[in-house]
């Protein structure tokens, strides 16, 4: 057998692979992140909170942002039957870092906590924080129905939305009376 070319085909792809392996070595290697709460409730507030920020690109502060602050009432349906929202979603405690929105108590209250003016916060954004994936879910906010992907409804201030996964039951919840200050 002749060999064709000489040795310039063999150069050319050693130098593409040291390429590849450099940019992954420079990079990082990024892997899948695996939804953390992907079976049947309840679902707990992760532990790596860095994880859930990474999947719905928030970023991490020492302090709650200022500028814009105020807050939803979540309610999650499972089968007509109420699914705790758990506390510390978004809360680094060990670290002290907290994310834009995040849960300080198992009341469904989602805290928005903005250092921008006009931040845009989605549904989605809370559920990816969260690790719990939205597949065949169905969102109301403010007891009606909303058509289309739950995780685009974007959040506002003092905004009702429940999120059924199943037979949503016989009562939506349509409004919440938020504590004094929130």
């Amino acid at each position: 057998m002749r060999r064709v070319g000489g040795s310039f085909g063999g150069n050319v792809a050693i130098s593409v692979i040291a390429t590849g392996l450099l940019l992954v070595a420079i990079t990082g290697a990024q892997r899948p992140v695996r939804l953390l709460n992907s079976a049947a409730p309840p679902w707990s507030a992760p532990r790596s909170v860095t994880t859930g920020g990474r999947m719905a690109d928030l970023s991490l502060a020492a302090a709650p942002g200022i500028v814009t602050r105020y807050a939803v009432h979540l309610d999650v349906l499972m089968n007509g039957n109420a699914v705790q929202v758990p506390s510390g979603i978004g809360i680094d405690w060990a670290a002290h870092q907290i994310a834009p929105l995040y849960t300080d108590d198992g009341s469904g209250v989602i805290h928005i906590a903005s250092d921008a003016a006009a931040p845009r916060f989605t549904l989605g954004e809370f559920f990816d924080e969260w690790q719990v994936p939205l597949t065949n879910a169905t969102a109301f906010v403010d007891g009606s129905r909303h058509d289309g992907d739950p995780g685009a409804i974007v959040l506002a201030p003092h905004q009702e939305v429940a999120v059924t996964f199943g037979s949503p039951g016989t009562r939506i919840p349509d409004s919440y009376r938020f504590p004094g200050g929130v």
